[in-house]
């Protein structure tokens, strides 16, 4: 009797909790893709220079950044000027065997031209760092 009111009780709370809910954004899908530094790049075969973003990190040749928080917002850019898509994420990196730590990335997109992807570290004072800005094309059917 003592085991099926202790088995009851946890049967009672177990239904009562919500499922659990990830922490943070995930990569949204308007970053999602093949990106070079060109087109030309986009056609090179062996891939050195290419990026593919899915929404939890940010591959390249030997390694990766892979999301540990993110937040998704829309905004003012950076540089440009105009509104997009903006994504604060903090990522730990790795190449090939070697973890090199933590780092902020801010990623932007343009909404009125969603091809081209900028990105910057950010800074101690929680800003991107505009001179280090990194400008990626959308490589088409990839």
């Amino acid at each position: 009797m003592k085991g099926f009111l202790i088995a009851s009780l946890f049967s009672l709370l177990a239904g009562g909790v919500a499922q659990a809910k990830g922490f943070h954004n995930d990569i949204p899908k308007v970053f999602h893709g093949t990106w070079a530094p060109s087109l030309a790049a986009c056609r090179n075969a062996d891939g050195v220079e290419k990026l593919f973003i899915d929404g939890e990190s940010v591959n390249y040749y030997e390694g990766n950044d892979y999301l540990l928080i993110g937040i998704e917002f829309g905004g003012a850019m950076t540089k440009r000027g105009g509104s997009g898509s903006l994504f604060n994420g903090r990522f730990t990196s790795r190449m090939e065997t070697n973890i090199l730590g933590e780092h902020n990335i801010r990623m932007e997109v343009d909404d009125a031209n969603t091809s081209v992807l900028y990105r910057y570290p950010i800074g101690e004072d929680g800003e991107p760092i505009s001179s280090r800005e990194i400008r990626s094309v959308r490589c088409p059917n990839q």
